[in-house]
């Protein structure tokens, strides 16, 4: 697959999902739900412009800068030193709908880390390959902090995708 078709297909995922995260700010009543929908669709936004800006560099058979694709979503790693911290700020009981938000967020992150994850393994060796495989790394971090969040408003016992143990009552 082209570079130009990689790219149009990437995009038409990162609005998507940006767009359900857009709804869920619209719809959710918990303020610490409609902030982090916030930020996720802000970061997925970033990823449509950087699509955007590239499909016309490519067009143009111009040089695509990557450092132009960012994400405000932490690291894994960062999300692995602040889980304590995150658990006491993550209200165990949300408003509205956001877990089932949460529960479509998580599939459409899936599949979206999928898609980039099999692009890049699929691309020959260079810039466009770099861009999939940072895409790849972004949508990771998205899969892992809409887990977290879902984990924890669902209050199923698991928290970062491990089941919880309870070392008092065994």
């Amino acid at each position: 697959m082209k570079s130009e078709e990689i790219f149009t297909e990437a995009l038409e995922y990162e609005k998507k999902i940006r767009d359900l995260y857009l709804s869920a700010v619209e719809k959710i009543d918990d303020k610490r739900g409609k902030d982090l929908f916030k930020a996720l669709a802000d970061d997925e936004q970033s990823h449509v412009d950087f699509l955007e800006y590239s499909l016309d560099k490519l067009k143009n058979k111009d040089d695509v800068d990557i450092s132009r694709l960012e994400s405000n979503i932490p690291s894994v790693g960062k999300l692995d030193r602040n889980i304590e911290k995150m658990k006491d700020r993550i209200p165990r009981h949300m408003l509205g709908d956001v877990k089932r938000v949460l529960n479509s967020a998580l599939n459409l992150e899936i599949e979206t880390s999928r898609f980039y994850k099999e692009s890049c393994d699929n691309a020959e060796e260079g810039l466009i390959k770099e861009i999939l495989k940072k895409f790849h790394e972004i949508e990771e971090r998205h899969v892992e902090v809409v887990r977290v969040e879902l984990d924890f408003s669902s209050n199923n016992g698991h928290w970062f995708n491990f089941m919880e143990i309870d070392l008092e009552h065994g």
